[in-house]
């Protein structure tokens, strides 16, 4: 029994269903109402799983300046970055509680242009985000696994498969399962502070200053702005208010600083402890598990700590995945990412989107060999360039309130939310002066490439629609209204058949002005016999043959279909093409054809209309009624808008 086309289709559309799911229909989406309490663990957890690989950036800088001792230190001057920058956030939120976080408030405060360097930056942020959670899930993995240990790129690679076909099947995590991961990973980072602390058999590492020299001063520097890492899920949270309870605006501002506060404490508890136990930066593995290691001396308390810490770093890239989707979708419907990213599937996901993220990634993980510590060199580039222009933009909204406020105790708030947004500007803006130059050759180009090469393309992308519009926008007494002075009938025949037959009489029944049948003359005895079996079925209309000396159907096809146009420009002219529709998949291949072929080639000249008339052989009719073959109805394209 062969298998036919049908019976794949059937096959791929279950497969289809099985992974992706039944479709959603649109009425059924919803917006959650959120509290404080269940929008931490779901917009948090990209700002807390940083707290998995900081400290290692930390210390791998001050490593290079032989400075370790300075790590509580380094450690307090990015909690105070983190908490300015957490109040700052929460005043965006409050004064522009919508979902496009960053990209909206720059784009309506400082312009298109800058709105498209906002996008570019927070679209190459997410992607190191993803590329930095698996490369990190594959290292905790590899310090629990040993025997795995050299295969971070594959661990990392099936992290990023399996988070992309979740997504694309639109499963998300339930509120309460993301409620456990987050609490989880912060109670276990809280009992291995507390037990720490406890402990009174172990000596610190000396606090005393180092001496001043310019490669200590370079790694004090390269710290802080690598110990800034911490923030850079801070955007998620500031386009959250859509999906928090009214008022919107202050519940999302107390759930960015919320998870700020929390996410600092974490991060100056674990980096603490790293130096109370002289974690140096030069053994292999994740800092927070090296720690764990020497307090308890147990395989299994670190096992125990590394299960929620792989369970955070997922549900943040996860949610990594949503956020890129959806500002894509948002660039699309603006004009700057083709309009197709803007589209939901039938699970009511931004498919495009998410492909984009898993590949940019997969391949960013391929290149780097899932080397964490170069990972995250390359990472903050675009989170704090992002940063340094909201705030910028959030400088320009407080003083057009301010001028419309002359006195009063609300103006005084007024100004001092803008010396807030200045500070957090400033301080931003230095963080990413640290990182474009001293982590310029550690992979920091690489990212500046990616964002200067998205911002151009986003440009063309815009310059390419607008010119589209102009194109297709309707004129007054626009000649595109105007019927054509005559239609030209033309009906390709290779060989006279009843899909022939078929097209002829379509033509026919379309009353043309004119109306031929074409046919290509490759073979002088195919084009004779051809001739004579015209002449005796006496069909209705002329039969003209084009001459191909060197055996090609489509120039001498095209080259007619002008000439009629020289002779008559206004005319139009509309080609009809038999085709017929075989049913299993393996007949395609035993086909020509050039029929396609021919097709696109005259949907390229201007006037024209291209109907193709299928004819379904029995094997594509198999389970429908044989009357069906009196049924078929052309599929018609045109070039009149060209």
């Amino acid at each position: 029994m062969s298998l036919g086309w049908c019976d794949v289709r059937r096959f791929l559309e279950g497969l289809k269903l099985l992974v992706f799911g039944r479709p959603i229909a649109t009425e059924r989406a919803y917006r959650a109402a959120l509290r404080t309490r269940v929008a931490l663990p779901v917009f948090g957890a990209s700002l807390l799983s940083t707290v998995a690989y900081a400290p290692d950036a930390v210390i791998d800088a001050l490593r290079g300046g032989g400075v370790q001792s300075s790590l509580p230190w380094m450690a307090g001057a990015v909690v105070a970055i983190m908490v300015l920058l957490g109040f700052a956030y929460r005043s965006n939120v409050r004064k522009q509680p919508d979902e496009r976080g960053d990209y909206g408030i720059v784009r309506d405060r400082l312009g298109p242009g800058a709105g498209v360097v906002t996008g570019a930056s927070l679209l190459v942020d997410y992607i190191f985000t993803v590329a930095v959670s698996v490369a990190a899930i594959a290292h905790f993995v590899g310090f629990v696994v040993p025997a795995i240990d050299g295969w971070h790129v594959p661990l990392a690679l099936t992290a990023i498969a399996v988070m992309t076909l979740a997504n694309l099947r639109g499963i998300r995590e339930r509120s309460r399962v993301l409620l456990g991961v987050w609490f989880g990973f912060l109670l276990v980072v809280v009992l291995v502070v507390i037990a720490g602390v406890l402990r009174d058999d172990v000596t610190p590492l000396t606090t005393s200053p180092a001496q001043a020299t310019w490669s200590s001063a370079l790694a004090f520097a390269g710290a802080i702005a690598s110990g800034a890492v911490m923030l850079t899920g801070i955007d998620h949270l500031s386009s959250s208010a859509p999906y928090h309870a009214e008022p919107r605006g202050q519940r999302a501002g107390r759930t960015v600083i919320v998870a700020v506060l929390v996410g600092a404490v974490a991060f100056l508890g674990v980096t603490l402890m790293m130096w109370r136990y002289r974690v140096s930066g030069w053994q292999e593995g994740p800092a927070l598990l090296q720690v764990t290691e020497r307090i308890s001396g147990s395989f299994w308390v670190v096992l125990a700590v590394t299960i929620p810490t792989v369970g955070i770093l997922y549900a943040a890239a996860s949610a990594v995945f949503r956020r890129f989707a959806g500002l894509t979708s948002l660039l699309a419907r603006d004009s700057y990412l083709p309009r197709q990213l803007g589209q939901q599937s039938e699970r009511l996901v931004f498919r495009g989107g998410v492909l984009w993220v898993a590949c940019a990634s997969a391949v960013i993980v391929v290149a780097t060999g899932a080397r964490l510590e170069q990972l995250v060199h390359m990472y903050l580039i675009g989170a704090f360039a992002a940063i340094v222009l909201s705030q910028l933009a959030m400088i320009r909204l407080q003083t057009a309130r301010i001028a419309l406020q002359p006195t009063g105790r609300t103006r005084l708030r007024m100004m001092g939310a803008r010396v807030l947004h200045g500070a957090a500007a400033g301080v931003a803006a230095a963080v990413w002066i640290v990182i474009a130059v001293f982590n310029f050759l550690a992979g920091a180009w690489f990212a500046l490439v990616l964002v200067t090469g998205l911002v151009f393309l986003m440009r063309g992308i815009d310059a390419h629609y607008a010119d589209v519009r102009r194109q297709l926008a309707i004129l007054p007494d626009d000649p595109a209204a105007a019927r054509p002075s005559a239609t030209h009938g033309i009906v390709l025949v290779a060989q006279l058949h009843r899909p022939a037959l078929r097209a002829i009489a379509y033509a026919n029944a379309a009353r043309h002005s004119t109306i031929e049948a074409v046919a290509v003359q490759v073979d002088k005895a195919a084009t004779r016999d051809l001739q004579r079996r015209w002449s005796e079925l006496r069909l209705s209309i002329p039969l003209v043959v084009l001459d191909s000396p060197y055996r090609d159907l489509v120039a001498p096809v095209l080259e007619h279909v002008k000439s009629i146009h020289r002779g008559s420009p206004r005319d139009m002219v509309v080609v009809y093409v038999p085709e017929y529709i075989v049913g299993r998949w393996w007949e395609r291949f035993l086909h020509n054809r050039a029929s396609m072929r021919l097709r696109q080639k005259l949907l390229s000249i201007p006037r024209v209309v291209v109907a193709a008339v299928p004819w379904h052989l029995e094997s594509a009719l198999s389970y429908e009624a044989p009357d069906t073959l009196t049924r078929e109805i052309p599929h018609v394209e045109s070039t009149e808008a060209q």
